[in-house]
């Protein structure tokens, strides 16, 4: 049975247990009481199927080495079958650590030093700085913001492989802009990437998270030796429990990432991380539909209020990701003095947009996978900001 809003709207303190979100605050904006609505993570109870299995496995008083049984990866065949009508073999699928940790192995594996590496900015911080960190170049394709939304710039992309660009991250859906990159897009980018032996490296851990009438189609489906990124942990709120995959039917390419996995020890899961994420993909499915109907709502409400009393803040649909991008580039106010007063007069913590690149300026994310009451709270924070 699906849970309600009163599941979701119940607050649960975070604070004092580690929690980056919370407890990070006076670090990252100089005061501890913002209504922190930043890291991409949800102020939402697990769900309790995650919380019986985790309990019942600590009872068990021996935490020793722990290998990858058959059926915690036959459990994430079936929920991408299920969710996202999606065929994998269970011998697709690696465990590593995090996402951000996959592409790195993905990259280490799969490009050689030096290698120019293309991405699409505004995008996830972390594309850049893994690419860097691998002793690989970064280039960019970046996205085109139309009457209609963000669009990719299927032109820049087809000049960049012509020049020599044979491997890209992905984000689909995309953080932080939020489109659900259609099946039609999809199939236009999967065609150059065949025509140019382009190797797609698709982060998908928001894939649950596509509102209707948008449908997530996993660019594997596309591409057979496209390597996809993805967890449980984006839609299970699991992600302090560090557990990924990465799924390759490419045998070749699946063997040199065994290889680097192995090289560097992240070739074993983490045992608490395995019992949550079979549950996860076993019992959590009315969770997440749940869950995911209570943030399209505070999407939502989100609008409504930027419609009626900030109309200045641009805004493009959210198709997916619990993540909306503000546009305050109209505010008239500079971009690191709107962070302050963000903070200071609204007491509300956004991610700046200049984590996902300069594309970023002028933009700020806002973090919807929270009780309703704290993104009104924030809204009106926003308000004040922009009023005062």
């Amino acid at each position: 049975m699906k849970l309600d809003q009163a599941y979701f709207d119940a607050v649960i303190d975070r604070a004092g247990t580690a929690c980056e979100k919370w407890d990070g605050r006076q670090e990252v904006f100089g005061r501890g009481d913002v209504i922190p609505l930043w890291v991409a993570d949800m102020d939402f109870a697990c769900s309790p199927a995650i919380v019986e299995a985790l309990k019942a496995r600590a009872a068990h008083p021996i935490y020793g080495y722990t290998d990858d049984e058959p059926e915690n990866r036959l459990a994430e065949v079936n929920f991408l079958k299920r969710r996202f009508d999606l065929t994998v073999a269970s011998e697709w699928i690696l465990a590593s650590p995090s996402v951000v940790d996959s592409m790195l192995f993905s990259l280490y594996a799969l490009t050689a030093p030096g290698e120019r590496v293309l991405i699409q900015p505004p995008v996830y911080g972390p594309f850049r700085e893994t690419i860097l960190r691998a002793g690989r170049a970064v280039a960019e394709s970046p996205l085109v913001e139309t009457g209609e939304g963000w669009r990719m710039d299927f032109s820049s992309l087809e000049s960049a492989f012509r020049g020599g660009i044979r491997c890209m991250f992905l984000c689909n859906p995309h953080n932080p802009v939020g489109r659900v990159w259609t099946r039609d897009e999809l199939e236009a980018l999967a065609e150059l990437a065949k025509a140019y032996n382009v190797r797609v490296i698709a982060d998908e851990i928001h894939a649950a998270f596509a509102f209707a009438p948008h449908v997530h189609t996993p660019v594997l489906s596309l591409l057979p030796d496209a390597v996809m990124l993805t967890s449980a942990t984006k839609a299970f709120n699991i992600a302090g429990l560090r557990q990924s995959s990465i799924i390759v039917a490419d045998e070749k390419a699946r063997e040199a990432l065994k290889k680097e996995m192995h090289s560097v020890n992240a070739d074993h899961p983490n045992l608490f991380a395995m019992v949550a994420q079979r549950a996860a993909y076993e019992g959590g499915d009315d969770w997440l539909d749940g869950c995911v109907d209570y943030i399209r709502e505070n999407r939502d409400m989100a609008y409504a209020f930027f419609a009626k009393r900030l109309p200045e803040v641009g805004l493009h649909p959210l198709e997916g990701t619990y993540l909306m991008w503000l546009d305050m580039r109209k505010t008239g106010v500079e971009h690191e003095a709107l962070f302050r007063r963000l903070v200071e007069v609204g007491g509300v913590g956004l991610n700046t947009g200049l984590f996902f690149g300069e594309q970023g300026r002028g933009f700020f994310r806002l973090n919807l996978a929270t009780q309703r009451a704290n993104v009104q709270a924030g809204l009106e924070g926003i308000e004040r900001a922009l009023r005062s």
